[in-house]
C-alpha cells in the first residue's frame, strides 16, 4: 500500500512542471494621433474634460475628440491674463 502511495506522489511530481513565464506581447496601436509641440506639456486627462496640455505661456488646451492619424481640435482654450491691481485707490 505504501508503495502505491509513493508511486502516486512520484507520478504527480514527474508530470507537474513549473508554469512557463508568459511571453511579452506587443500590440501596435489601432489609432495614432499627434499634437503640436507648441501645445506644451501633457497635464492630465479625464473622461469629462478630455486631455489637457499647458504651453510655456500658461495657456491650457483641452482636447475631447481625437481623430485617428490626425491632429485633434481644441475644445477649450484658457489663456492666462495679467493680474489686476486690487489695491489701487
Amino acid at each position: 500500500m505504501l508503495a502505491i502511495v509513493l508511486l502516486g506522489f512520484y507520478t504527480v511530481r514527474l508530470y507537474a512542471k513549473a508554469p512557463k513565464k508568459p511571453e511579452l506581447q506587443v500590440w501596435p496601436p489601432g489609432c495614432a494621433a499627434s499634437v503640436p509641440r507648441s501645445w506644451g506639456v501633457f497635464r492630465g486627462g479625464s473622461a469629462q474634460s478630455g486631455l489637457a496640455f499647458e504651453d510655456s505661456a500658461g495657456t491650457l488646451r483641452f482636447v475631447t475628440n481625437i481623430p485617428c492619424d490626425g491632429t485633434p481640435t481644441v475644445a477649450l482654450e484658457i489663456h492666462r491674463t495679467a493680474d489686476k491691481d486690487t489695491h489701487s485707490n
